[in-house]
């Protein structure tokens, strides 16, 4: 049994239209998600792709994405966070499989607007741009994926949204193509709270961005499950009730892709499974949950979510 990820009709002008696109109720395991996405990509023009920036089934799911057979022969594109677009000749030159030197190779993360935090120097980066490398010395030079830093690098006085809309727009959209997207899933969400909306500026989130001019083209997935920290300081929000969400699925295994207009996850609220993702720590308040309080539920939020179930921690992994 399938899923339609139909348009809904809210009241609020904070939504951005979901595609239409017909997912499997439930598909697991990294192979069995993997398939699904690549299979999404027919209805689909872009597949926004969340990561927690903390899970090594981030990595592991999107190097099974792109080694999938069917992947290349749909997608030319990957717009990655963790990129920078000032550093796109260094990028260019490894992925086609040239000599990159390891230091020359680390300037396309550390000349990101992040590079300060050193998320990106974590392996799993790295490893990433390597799978790619590897898939592409198997294909045909006119056949090969093309890895696209979408963060602006010095130089780039574009905002870091504005930057990845910019390039999905010129090279993934305005030449009819498709494009697999990495950010961290924040940068997705079809809606937030209007109050913390309205602090964002112009970066409104990629995902509601492209639908401006090119509606219904975007699937939005982001990671559901494991234990959320809360930030110190912070008022703690309520635990995420992981029991409610396991009853609900049909399988019981881990990890599970799940459309989230298919009730009941689509009327689950995004304060308890959501709530300890994102922070507001500016006012006097003091650091709380965007979601505290609000109505918004996990179907306005994306078009599915690849939940992890409740015991889903970080990359154990050296950093």
């Amino acid at each position: 049994m399938n899923t339609w990820l139909a348009p809904l009709l809210f009241t609020t002008s904070l939504l951005a239209q979901p595609p239409e696109v017909r997912l499997p109720d439930e598909s697991t395991g990294i192979d069995g998600i993997a398939r699904a996405l690549v299979s999404a990509f027919d209805q689909a023009d872009i597949i926004a792709l969340g990561e927690t920036h903390q899970w090594r089934l981030d990595t592991d799911l999107r190097i099974a994405v792109i080694r999938n057979p069917g992947f290349a022969k749909k997608v030319r594109s990957i717009v990655v966070e963790f990129g920078s677009t000032t550093e796109q000749p260094a990028l260019d030159r490894y992925i086609r499989g040239e000599d990159v030197s390891r230091a020359q190779l680390e300037q396309v993360w550390k000349t990101t607007t992040q590079a300060a935090n050193r998320l990106w120097d974590k392996p799993v980066y790295a490893e990433f741009l390597a799978a790619v490398r590897d898939v592409n010395s198997r294909l045909p030079a006119d056949a090969r994926i093309r890895v696209l830093g979408g963060d602006p690098g010095p130089g780039d006085n574009r905002s870091r949204e504005t930057a990845a809309v910019s390039v999905l727009k010129e090279q993934v959209l305005q030449k009819h193509g498709k494009a697999l997207v990495i950010y961290g899933a924040g940068h997705f969400y079809r809606t937030m709270p209007a109050d913390y909306l309205s602090k964002l500026g112009q970066d409104i989130g990629i995902v509601r961005m492209l639908e401006s001019d090119y509606p219904g083209r975007t699937l939005a997935v982001i990671p559901l499950g494991g234990r959320l920290h809360t930030p110190p300081g912070a008022a703690a929000g309520p635990d995420p009730d992981y029991r409610k969400f396991d009853r609900a699925l049909k399988t019981q295994a881990r990890p599970v892709l799940v459309p989230l207009q298919r009730l009941p996850f689509r009327d689950f609220s995004a304060e308890e499974f959501m709530g300890r993702t994102i922070f507001n720590c500016l006012g006097p308040a003091g650091c709380r949950s965007i979601f505290q309080g609000s109505p918004i539920t996990l179907g306005q939020m994306a078009d599915a979510c690849i939940y992890a179930g409740a015991d889903a921690g970080v990359d154990p992994k050296p950093k």
